[in-house]
């Protein structure tokens, strides 16, 4: 059981450990990797892309794309994928070492250390482990097979952060949490200590607008 005393430091993933967006790169590798399902996903995409840019229709988008890419791919095959991928997405030039050293720091003094992402397992396991970060917990969104492709179970975005760490049994506020987006102001006002890594200026006003102060900044290299 975890320490009730224990200090809590929370880390995303993509763009806070490691530069891009995982999921998104990994799935259009998975579109573009076979002729004819790249033909499709290119015609298909006038529609799902606009739909995309809608925050309210996002998620229909993002179930489009995920079906074009994992249809005919059985799970043992994706995550064989998804190994292979991170292993390329988490190498040096895509590391962000200065977050990385601070996640270290947090584990040599004892704290508890969970990485909450909105990548989708498997993916977001293996990029961790690509990472060489042992000993860290992993919360991220969750897929299941279906109809012979993949789809979305269990989101991990905005609020639904807070609601997957309250299920691991940790109850705000939390002690340290990183991330370089807005996106994740449920998590950065649930936190005693947030901290924007290389945010732009446009989301370092929205972020101490939000929370009344200027959170600490890890400026990227």
């Amino acid at each position: 059981m975890p320490d009730p005393h224990q200090r809590v430091a929370v880390f995303d993933l993509d763009g806070t450990l490691v530069r891009g967006d995982s999921f998104a790169s990994f799935l259009r590798l998975l579109l573009l990797r076979r002729p004819i399902r790249a033909v499709i996903s290119l015609l298909s995409a006038v529609i799902l892309i606009p739909l995309f840019l809608i925050s309210r229709t996002r998620r229909r988008a993002v179930a489009g794309f995920l079906w074009l890419a994992t249809i005919g791919v059985p799970p043992h095959r994706f995550e064989a994928l998804a190994e292979e991928f991170a292993l390329t997405h988490a190498a040096e030039p895509r590391r962000i070492a200065i977050t990385l050293d601070r996640l270290r720091s947090h584990q040599r003094a004892g704290d508890r250390v969970i990485i909450v992402t909105g990548c989708a397992d498997p993916l977001a396991g293996a990029v961790c482990r690509a990472l060489g970060l042992a000993g860290v917990e992993v919360i991220a969104a969750r897929l299941e097979h279906s109809r012979r492709a993949h789809r979305v179970a269990e989101g991990c975005l905005g609020a639904e952060k807070v609601r997957r760490l309250e299920q691991a049994g940790v109850v705000p506020p939390i002690d340290y949490a990183y991330s370089d987006s807005a996106v994740d102001l449920p998590l950065l006002r649930a936190a005693k200590h947030p901290v924007l890594v290389g945010p732009a200026p446009r989301t370092r006003q929205r972020v101490r607008a939000a929370l009344g102060t200027d959170p600490a900044v890890l400026p990227l290299e």
